[in-house]
């Protein structure tokens, strides 16, 4: 769906997100029940290590005012989903717009033709990440300040900018060409860590890790410091930018990206000191299906 700006927004996804952010849609009480008692489960295996689930909103909350067609002027409903699961359980879910509402005063945290969060938004993730990490009681090392980044220009085109309706094109165009960069749809800062502040490294998987897992994408990173905890972190895709600055925090961290799914073997392999989980707020819609832990990649 474009939108005024050089805006672009998801709409009729998988999930079909909309009507659940305005209650269009919603959990029943048995399907609420039925999340209740997932996650209770969850922690219950888990523990005594920590579960740390962050939910990143989807851009048509985080940027709602810059919604067209009269939908930036509807309420969001409280009931969805995300705002639902941190009222249950507020120390292990963390929802982030109330974050991102903060720290979007600082610069746009989207990219305007991608659903997902930009490189000033993957940074800005991960300290939230690393601030509830403290609060939990988990040590590790002092957050990766601003300071010690590299801003570099780069141009990002967009997974939703590609897939806008060839009839909608030209009058996008019309905001949208102001800040084309070439062949993008925008330019703006990518953010590195100064290589003298970098640690961590991306190690080869184990024969045993490759032949185990069948999933999307699964990575492990170590540094030399023995004395921070170990990780592992079930993510998708609003994981990625941040997944450079989260593996410096521990000593051995993997990432599994897998429809979701928290791996009971992958858990039990790695012996980790905390469980953190990645997972955009579109995708909490089918939670009244999910298991506790997958016990099996399949």
């Amino acid at each position: 769906m474009a939108a005024p700006g050089g805006w672009v927004f998801l709409i009729n996804d998988t999930n079909d997100f909309l009507p659940w952010q305005f209650g269009l849609k919603r959990w029943t009480r048995l399907e609420r029940a039925r999340v209740r008692t997932i996650f209770s489960e969850r922690f219950l295996a888990l523990a005594p290590r920590p579960y740390l689930m962050f939910i990143t909103p989807e851009k048509s909350v985080a940027y709602q005012e810059y919604l067209p067609l009269g939908l930036a002027d509807l309420k969001s409903s409280a009931e969805r989903p995300a705002p639902w699961l941190t009222r249950q359980f507020p120390a292990q879910i963390h929802y982030l717009q109330p974050w991102f509402e903060r720290m979007k005063r600082l610069g746009f945290i989207y990219f305007r033709g991608d659903s997902h969060v930009n490189w000033l938004g993957g940074y800005l993730l991960y300290r939230q990440v690393i601030e509830t990490m403290e609060r939990a009681g988990l040590t590790s090392r002092a957050a990766i300040g601003f300071s010690d980044l590299l801003p570099e220009l780069a141009g990002f085109e967009g997974d939703v900018f590609v897939q806008l309706d060839e009839t909608q094109r030209a009058e996008f165009a019309q905001d949208a060409d102001y800040a084309r960069w070439r062949a993008m749809l925008e330019i703006t800062l990518k953010y590195n860590i100064h290589p003298d502040k970098v640690r961590a490294r991306e190690v080869p998987l184990s024969p045993e890790a490759k032949a185990s897992f069948h999933g999307r994408d699964l990575a492990v990173y170590e540094t030399d410091d023995s004395r921070l905890p170990r990780a592992v972190i079930f993510r998708d895709s609003t994981a990625t930018e941040s997944i450079r600055f989260l593996a410096e925090h521990f000593s051995r961290s993997v990432y599994v990206w897998h429809d979701g799914d928290v791996l009971a073997d992958i858990i039990a392999r790695e012996q980790p000191d905390i469980v953190l989980h990645f997972v955009a707020e579109r995708f909490l819609a089918t939670y009244p299906g999910a298991l506790p832990l997958n016990h099996a990649a399949p």
